[in-house]
């Protein structure tokens, strides 16, 4: 059984005209694209490419200022970011395309063979303690985070090999390959590892990383919205930086 760990990657993000921009505002050196593209957005509402005020007449503090301190988000809706996220479970899936802002392309199981499937283990129990075990004469556990594992693991386990006799026995009924995994996936847990790349504009990306890493958040998003932070920092630090957070 395959246990895998969440990883997130950045695909694409916007880009920026520079020669029709710098006609109407000079670019800034330590800006991002997205940030100059959100900076325009902004300036171009009042038109004041000019950088009026010395208080925001950098990029940063201007962002910090209009979308944080003002709270008009609606600039950051301009630049958009791609991310692919692996190693997540389709429990963290169900969360996620809860936020319709968002667009989604997923791994198909109806399509994919899962009997190979790896699994996403929840970080409450991948990071129990080693808290001693009282043996009972039926487990012999010596901690309880080895309890807690080995039945995942042995669901995991059970629930492939129903999902592959299901198919088998399923295509030798004659059905095509698809439409027997399509009624296999049924037995297949929550915890099963997906793949899906996400696309979002920036204002969007903030409100969900905001709202789930919050303390009341499931674990396992909360862990997989910092990650996505971490990369959208690299096009976006004025907006996914740790000021910002």
């Amino acid at each position: 059984m395959i246990i895998t760990k969440p990883k997130v990657t950045l695909l694409a993000h916007t880009m920026i005209n520079r020669e029709a921009i710098a006609e109407h505002m000079d670019i800034q050196g330590g800006s991002t694209d997205a940030e100059t593209l959100t900076t325009f957005a902004g300036r171009a509402c009042y038109q004041s490419f000019h950088r009026p005020n010395k208080k925001t007449f950098h990029d940063r503090d201007y962002l910090q200022r209009t979308l944080f301190e003002q709270g008009h988000m609606s600039i950051a809706e301009h630049a958009t970011a791609t991310l692919y996220f692996e190693g997540v479970s389709r429990a963290l899936t169900h969360e996620l395309i809860r936020h319709r802002h968002l667009s989604y392309s997923q791994l198909s199981q109806r399509f994919v063979d899962e009997k190979d499937a790896a699994i996403v283990i929840p970080p409450a129990i991948r990071d129990l303690p080693g808290i001693p075990y009282a043996h009972t004469g039926i487990f012999d556990y010596t901690t309880l985070d080895e309890v807690a594992h080995d039945v995942l693991e042995t669901v995991a386990e059970s629930a492939s090999e129903t999902y592959t006799a299901l198919v088998d026995f399923l295509t030798n009924q004659g059905l095509p390959r698809k439409q027997a995994r399509e009624a296999a996936r049924a037995v297949l847990p929550n915890m099963t590892e997906t793949r899906i790349v996400v696309t979002g504009n920036l204002r969007a990306w903030h409100e969900v990383i905001e709202r789930r890493t919050q303390p009341d958040a499931d674990a396992e998003i909360q862990e997989v919205m910092n990650m996505a932070r971490e990369q959208l920092a690299t096009i976006a630090p004025a907006l996914f930086g740790d000021s910002n957070a």
